[in-house]
């Protein structure tokens, strides 16, 4: 049933059981369980969207004993303690070349192409999201913040900021990485999104030289030292403005009256008439970053109105300005299609694992993006996935079903559990 080629559910965790072993062990050389059995346990936990650590040590069916070595290639499975108390001894930092090395696969075998937008750019869209808050919980790295009471109490939180790959009209996203926005070891003050995107794209720019990034993101990025940033890492960009952020821009835009270009067009049930000018400069405090602005504005069948705005270091005419448009409204897919399914889908991701008292809150919410990654690599390639998804009509029945049959039936590699449950919708060739 695999494809040749094809980055399916046995190839995928093959190459993070590789990239496991070779991961340096903070433990002492004598640990009966190794590393990689802490990582792939986890991996489990949420690629079966169990609802904590718990679930995987304890009432294990003897076909799930078997499953766990057979599917996921765990050696002993560790205890929920265990794992906890090990895992937080990890860097998140230490996954980072696991994204590239799935991201390099889908490059090689051809899977990125049908993200592509604009002549070959992966539309790449970051922002930030929260994942746990507590005003008892916490460790070393949390983010500290204060209600303005004197006796209000403190609030502990973690966030990520992830960079995700989108194309309009794709329902599937790809998250190329992330970075924790938490405190540093020694360091009293907090992180700030801003901070964690200059680690992220350094790393991203690093590990994927041949790839061409088209950056998107919400206005917070619009900045003159990060547009310099792309524009010296030789990449470009796509950033939301608006005119309470950036008066300057939307000052000398309005000042060039009818020297602007513009376009009218019918997109589906809109009408979108759109208009733009070159060589701006983005601010009167970086006036040597020199952008090009788009101004689109929506009017739906009922005659109501919405104006967006971006800026970008790509050439605009009338042949690419819808598709410019139509990229830059993307950007809301990373909140629908990657944090709310996160959140709603099954993943748990506002759910506490287990915080520990340095990695481990940063460190799951990492394994689990890799997890969802699989996953809508699945949903993008995998025919036998994508039938049986269509059968159950639901991801939350979906899942229900993958715990099923991984609980009661033995099974010798995921593609032999996919021909399973096909079986049970009468799905041919499963």
């Amino acid at each position: 049933m695999a494809k040749q080629g094809k980055l399916e559910f046995d190839e995928s965790y093959r190459i993070c059981r590789s990239f496991f072993t070779r991961l340096k062990d903070p433990r002492s050389r004598n640990a009966s369980i190794g590393l990689a059995d802490y990582f792939l346990s986890a991996m489990a936990i949420f690629q079966l969207k169990y609802p904590s650590l718990l679930t995987l040590d304890k009432g294990r069916t003897k076909a799930e004993n078997k499953n766990l070595q057979e599917v996921f290639g765990i050696g002993k499975i560790p205890s929920d303690t265990a794992m906890r108390e090990t895992l937080d001894k990890i860097s998140p930092d230490e996954l980072d070349p696991l994204f590239g090395a799935i991201f390099d696969r889908l490059g090689l075998n051809g899977s990125l192409n049908a993200f592509t937008v604009l002549d070959g750019y992966l539309l790449t869209v970051m922002d930030g999201v929260e994942f746990f808050s507590s005003t008892k919980v916490h460790c070393e790295c949390c983010q500290v913040r204060k209600g303005r009471a004197a006796e209000a109490a403190k609030h502990y939180a973690h966030s990520m900021l992830a960079a995700v790959v989108v194309k309009p009209g794709l329902k599937t996203v790809l998250p190329m990485g992330c970075e924790p926005i938490s405190r540093k070891d020694g360091n009293s003050k907090n992180d700030h999104e801003l901070n964690a995107s200059k680690r992220l794209w350094a790393k991203l720019w690093e590990r994927h030289k041949g790839l061409k990034i088209l950056h998107s993101g919400d206005a917070l990025y619009t900045n003159g030292p990060m547009a310099r940033e792309i524009i010296e890492a030789g990449h470009h960009f796509l950033l939301n403005v608006k005119p309470d952020s950036h008066v300057a821009l939307f000052d000398h835009y309005n000042k060039r009256g009818s020297t602007y270009k513009s376009h009218e067009v019918i997109q589906g049930k809109e009408q979108w008439k759109l208009s733009w000018h070159s060589n701006l400069p983005l601010n009167d405090s970086a006036g040597d970053v020199r952008v090009n602005f788009l101004v689109l504005q929506v009017k739906d069948a009922k005659g109501n109105g919405k104006t967006f705005s971006w800026v970008t270091n790509l050439a605009i005419d009338k042949k690419n300005a819808v598709e410019i448009a139509t990229c830059g409204r993307a950007r809301w897919k990373i909140e629908n299609e990657t944090f709310n399914a996160l959140k709603n889908q099954g993943y748990n991701f506002e759910h506490n694992y287990g915080h520990g008292k340095k990695n481990l809150s940063n460190l799951l919410a990492v394994i689990m993006l890799l997890v969802f990654l699989i996953d809508q690599i699945q949903e993008t390639g995998n025919t036998t996935f994508t039938r049986i998804l269509e059968a159950t009509k639901t991801k939350k029945r979906l899942w229900d079903e993958f715990r099923a049959v991984f609980r009661f039936i033995e099974l010798k590699s995921f593609d032999d559990w996919l021909i399973q449950l096909g079986k049970g919708h009468s799905i041919s060739g499963a």
